[in-house]
């Protein structure tokens, strides 16, 4: 049986922790639980679409656009990535 590695968090903000402990409440889980769970659903999301942008570069290709209309496509990117 290999060994586990273990992650250590340090810094977390407290608004963070406290959203995570609130998370963790409510799925019945421990706040490690609930750290491990999000990092599990996190990771298989970007192997799933891990491609993406290299996809995106490879459709712009066919795609004639402007600069401003790709600027502006970038960035409707990165705001909806960062909650915004």
């Amino acid at each position: 049986m290999s060994a586990v590695p273990t992650l250590y968090v340090r810094n977390v903000p407290p608004k963070v922790y406290k959203a995570l402990k609130r998370w963790a409440g409510e799925s019945g889980r421990s706040v490690n639980a609930e750290a491990l769970a999000i990092l599990e659903r996190e990771a298989a999301r970007r192997e799933q679409g891990g491609d993406w942008f290299d996809r995106l570069l490879e459709f712009r290709k066919t795609v004639p656009l402007s600069d401003e209309a790709a600027d502006l496509a970038i960035a409707a990117i990165r705001a909806h990535r960062e909650g915004r």
